[in-house]
């Protein structure tokens, strides 16, 4: 393959490079989805709130695990009840789940700017100090994607570091100010690719710009919170989301990779209105058995954090809640009993699990 440093085109594409009619279907499809699960989070008696913790840990694990990152969704939520920083995958998952929060925080401030993605960058690399002057900052050297394979063959050589400045500040007026008449979909389907193209940093591209899908439909109002994540589908079609994002750099065919992200956010709703609906179905059953098995008005909020954080120990639910232990051992005891929680046993900082949740987003 040729192995000079690509040479993107700026943004706003082109009209003559996309035929919207190409994906008009999975368009409205997805946006339909989108506005469904959008409603079906609304409505339901947790609020997104609730949901965004848990389903934050899970994109965190799988936008890791695309990079090659082992971790389980268990390990990663028995790391929030009993923290350890002794497993470097978990870690890495960590780090994204806390670049996540922090990016959902500067843009109740602030626009996207170069500051909002080196501040990502840095929180997302926490730990990493191989290198410290690559943390957060742009990268001032030619960097390359090859097969994650045994033979690493180079299959893209993103753009010389000079143009990196250059080609941010682009993206970034795009995002803020677009000149287009595209959806909000459809811009974010560009903009993901266009920032996976010009890999601005030495490491970490792919999990900062998967991180910024949410991000992006959060900040445009297309959803009331940056609660849907579709890591876990691009994962499974790996193999065809490079190719994808590669043929809009070699073939500037840009209506495949759209079609293909418009098919991708309409799965990954129909999963996401069928995990919501499950766990609203599991909540209710919870709430009723715990209420009927318990006078104690700090009930609600215990089973409020089980939801937050499916696998915990007494002491967090304490520390969290502001109820004596006593009361809360009482409950604890009562869940177990009824089936809602399993322990693992232990007399000392046992781990108290969610079962039934942590089947449903598993």
């Amino acid at each position: 393959m040729n192995k000079e440093s690509f040479v993107p085109n700026k943004l706003p594409l082109k009209n003559d490079l996309i035929d919207q009619r190409y994906f008009f279907d999975e368009l409205i499809d997805a946006t339909v989805k989108l506005e469904v699960y959008k409603e079906k989070l609304h409505d339901s008696k947790l609020g997104s709130e609730w949901f965004l913790p848990t389903l934050q840990q899970k994109e965190a694990l799988e936008s890791s695990k695309i990079e090659g990152t082992q971790a389980t969704l268990d390990g990663v939520l028995i790391n929030q009840a009993l923290s350890s920083n002794e497993d470097e995958n978990i870690n890495v998952v960590i780090n994204y789940h806390k670049a996540s929060e922090l990016g959902i925080k500067l843009l109740g401030r602030t626009d996207f700017s170069n500051e909002f993605f080196n501040e990502i960058h840095k929180t997302l690399m926490e730990g990493k100090v191989r290198k410290p002057e690559l943390i957060g900052n742009y990268r001032t050297t030619q960097n390359y994607i090859g097969r994650n394979d045994s033979t690493h063959e180079i299959t893209f050589v993103p753009p010389s570091p000079e143009e990196v400045p250059e080609l941010m500040d682009n993206l970034i007026s795009y995002i803020n100010a677009p000149t287009d008449s595209y959806r909000a979909l459809v811009r974010i389907a560009i903009i993901h690719a266009q920032f996976e193209t010009i890999h601005p940093f030495i490491d970490g591209n792919g999990r900062v710009g998967r991180m910024l899908i949410p991000l992006y439909l959060y900040y445009t109002k297309q959803i009331d919170y940056p609660c849907f994540f579709i890591s876990e589908a691009l994962e499974r079609d790996k193999i065809r989301y490079y190719n994808l994002l590669n043929n809009t750099r070699d073939k500037e065919d840009w209506n495949e990779w759209i079609k293909f992200f418009l098919q991708t956010v309409a799965r990954q709703c129909d999963k996401y209105i069928n995990i919501v609906s499950a766990i609203n179905n599991l909540y209710d059953r919870h709430l009723l058995i715990a209420n009927s098995n318990s006078k104690y008005a700090g009930i609600v909020k215990v089973i409020n954090l089980l939801y937050k954080k499916p696998i915990i120990t007494a002491k967090q639910i304490v520390e969290e809640t502001g109820l004596p232990l006593t009361s809360v051992n009482r409950m604890i005891n009562m869940m177990i009993e009824e089936k809602i929680l399993i322990t693992d046993g232990k007399k000392r900082n046992r781990k108290l699990f969610n079962y039934g949740l942590l089947d449903i987003i598993r």
